[in-house]
This record gives C-alpha cells, sequence and structure tokens, in this order.
C-alpha cells in the first residue's frame, strides 16, 4: 500500500530553515508521510544536511536552479502520495499534531478536494520591517490569521468568489487530495500563483474543508517572493487580468465590479480595457465617481487635519 502523504518542499539557499521545516515534520505524530525536497540551491549546504541528517528524505539538487514557480511543481512531481502537502521551506508545523490534524480534514469530508488551515505569521530574526511591502497585517513578531465565515460562505456558495480576496492563505497552510492526475501551480501565473492552484482545484470540484486553528507557522522575510513585487506592480496587474480571463470571472458580477474597482481603476487601465474584459459603461463610470469621491474625501480630511495642527501649535 502506498504512502497516504507526500510533503512536497522547494527550496534555495536556505539550509537552516530546511533544518527548522524537517525538525517539524519529524516531530508530527502521523508518520504515513513522504519527504521530497526540489533543491535549486546554488551551494550544497542543503544537500549535506539532508545527506547527513535526514537519509529517508527523497532529496533532488537541480541541475540548474527552475525558478520560483518551476520549483515548487519540481517538488510535487516527486509526489506518489495520495493527499499533497506542499511545504515551503522557510515556514513549519506550528503543532506536533498539525499534519494529522489537516489529514483528518480531508478523512473526515471524503468528497472534499481541498483543506486548509489558519496560520501563524512569524518575523524571522533580524528581519526590517520598513523593508516589507506585502507581509505584514501588523507590527508583532507573530500573529494567527485564519479564513473568517463571511469568506468561507461566500466560498461555499461559489468557488469563483475566491476573486474576490484570498483568505485560505498561503499554500503551506494547504493539503489537498491527488485526483487522477496531479495538479500544479499555473507556470504562466507570478504574484497570485497561489490562487491559481485554488482555482485550479476548486474548478474541479469546489467542495472543500477548513480549520481556524494556525497549524502552519509562515516565516515572513524581505526575500519572500511576494516581497518582491513593489504595491503597484504592472505583473500584478498582468496576472489578476490573466486570471480573470482563464476562469471566466466575467460572467460573475461581483469579479467584473472588483476587478474594476480594484484593478482597472487603480492601475488606471482605462474604459477600453475594461470594454474588452467584459466591464459595461455604466459599472466602470460608477466605480469611477465612487473613486474620486473618496480621493476627494481623503484630501479633505488630510487638510483639515494639517489645518489643525498648524493651529496647535
Amino acid at each position: 500500500m502506498g504512502v497516504k502523504v507526500s510533503i512536497c518542499i522547494p527550496c534555495y539557499n536556505n539550509a537552516e530553515e530546511v533544518k527548522r521545516l524537517l525538525d517539524s515534520i519529524y516531530r508530527q505524530d502521523y508518520t504515513d508521510f513522504e519527504v521530497n525536497i526540489s533543491d535549486d540551491s546554488t551551494d550544497n549546504a542543503t544537500e549535506t544536511l539532508v545527506r547527513e541528517h535526514y537519509p529517508g528524505v527523497n532529496y533532488c539538487h537541480n541541475p540548474k536552479p527552475y525558478g520560483h514557480i518551476f520549483n515548487w511543481n519540481a517538488a510535487i512531481r516527486m509526489a506518489q502520495g495520495t493527499y499533497i502537502k506542499i511545504l515551503f521551506s522557510d515556514d513549519w508545523f506550528t503543532f506536533s499534531n498539525s499534519l494529522s490534524k489537516l489529514v483528518e480534514l480531508l478523512d473526515n469530508n471524503p468528497k472534499a478536494a481541498l483543506a486548509f488551515s489558519g496560520s501563524r505569521q512569524v518575523l524571522l530574526d533580524s528581519q526590517n520591517t520598513t523593508m516589507l511591502h506585502h507581509a505584514l497585517e501588523n507590527s508583532k513578531a507573530s500573529y494567527d490569521r485564519s479564513a473568517d465565515k463571511e469568506f468561507v460562505d461566500r466560498l461555499r456558495r461559489d468557488y469563483k468568489n475566491l476573486f474576490l480576496g484570498n483568505q485560505i492563505g498561503a499554500p503551506s497552510a494547504t493539503l489537498y487530495r491527488r485526483d487522477s492526475e496531479l495538479t500544479f501551480f499555473d507556470e504562466r501565473s507570478n504574484w497570485a500563483s497561489d490562487m491559481f492552484l485554488y482555482f485550479d482545484l476548486l474548478q474541479k470540484n469546489p467542495i472543500f474543508a477548513y480549520t481556524t486553528e494556525p497549524l502552519v507557522s509562515i516565516g515572513v522575510h524581505e526575500n519572500q517572493y511576494t516581497e518582491s513585487f513593489s504595491e503597484k506592480d504592472n505583473r500584478i496587474y498582468e496576472d489578476y487580468r490573466y486570471m480573470y480571463m482563464k476562469y471566466h470571472l466575467q460572467e460573475s458580477v461581483a469579479c467584473r465590479a472588483y476587478f474594476t474597482e480594484k484593478f482597472i481603476l487603480k492601475y488606471h487601465r482605462g474604459l477600453r480595457e475594461a470594454k474588452e474584459l467584459g466591464i459595461d459603461k455604466q459599472m466602470f463610470w460608477s466605480r469611477w465617481i465612487i473613486e474620486q469621491k473618496a480621493t476627494i474625501q481623503c484630501f479633505l480630511q488630510n487638510k483639515l487635519r494639517l489645518h489643525s495642527a498648524g493651529r496647535k501649535q
């Protein structure tokens, strides 16, 4: 009988973080798993670590770096298990029973294709929070977050509502069921690569299971993939545009309105782009007016605040 869970770890030049992750894996009370590492490293530190201290790991040192998403998929291709557990090498299991609780979510919900949990966001040592564009919601060294009821209800009504905001979280907080074929990250995707994976899973089977428990800890640092994107990076727009078209999200009024507000207007793409994406003039201009009113209101509030501060001086 084959292994139940395939733990798939892509890594790159971070042997210390890989050690922390592997230690958390081998502390688990659930043991029916294999560990696969696809290593993009340009040094031998991780290979030495694995060969000397974790001989049971299925390890591959790539002849040359594949790059982020390609290496993630290379790790998944090594999987032989029924359940696929992605763990990025800077993340780790929070508790010794984290894996067993994730497995229970799928075991107890046999119709579900995807399970996900809450996560603990942990600012790694020596990280400068001023250098982080996207990762931290507050300045605490660690905090827990999870999907709220509104998000879960919305996702259960229609998986396309994932486009309106991703609270599933990082891939490390998920476990998914192997189909007749493995499900991979879309290698054309970029900023929102995790959402493409979730869309592909939910498109085939929209049933999911979840827990709010922070079963996985996410290491937050300035070298994370998402931190390579600036606030208004054009690659973010192109990624969401591709997602919008790939999954036919123009069929949803809520998705059309969201894309208009959060992307068309924010990235100053104009009415022509909106029309190409199935967004009519009425929706475009109504959202444009709302944005202009909000901008004017913010300007007036700032001006009033500066005026009040000047009078106090």
